[in-house]
């Protein structure tokens, strides 16, 4: 159990770290797009940023860590990849969320706060869809 859990938190810190520079990437990109000044077309961004995101949400909630072979290196590294990349685009999709947000209404710091929670509630449900495993 460990050792899974180990690796998890390995996981979750990579994508931690991934997300800084993204985030500013992303920023930097967003600005200089015709969605900066056009609060419709940031809405239509935030309408298809928004499907993406349920998208990854619908498998990364699907997914469970009680159906693989916990002695299975191939297969618990394959768990931790899955549920890494939906985490990661669902990570994306919250940066995009919060920038395209702040161009049509303006910085709300209760809006980061709101998709901070969100993103830290995925990362629990992981640890806790991890921890089922063991039951």
């Amino acid at each position: 159990m460990k050792q899974i859990v180990r690796e998890n938190i390995i996981k979750n810190l990579i994508l931690v770290l991934a997300f800084i520079p993204i985030y500013f990437m992303i920023q930097a990109y967003l600005v200089t797009t015709e969605a900066y000044t056009d609060k419709a077309l940031a809405g239509d961004l935030l309408v298809a940023v928004s499907i993406i995101a349920v998208i990854a949400c619908f498998g990364n909630f699907a997914f469970t860590y009680k159906k693989i072979h916990k002695e299975n290196t191939f297969q618990r590294y394959l768990a931790h990849a899955t549920t890494g990349l939906l985490m990661f685009v669902i990570g994306i999709s919250l940066i995009f969320t919060a920038t395209l947000i702040s161009f049509i209404i303006g910085y709300f710091i209760i809006i980061d706060l709101s998709i901070a929670l969100l993103y830290i509630a995925s990362v629990l449900y992981d640890f806790w869809d991890l921890s089922r495993a063991f039951e």
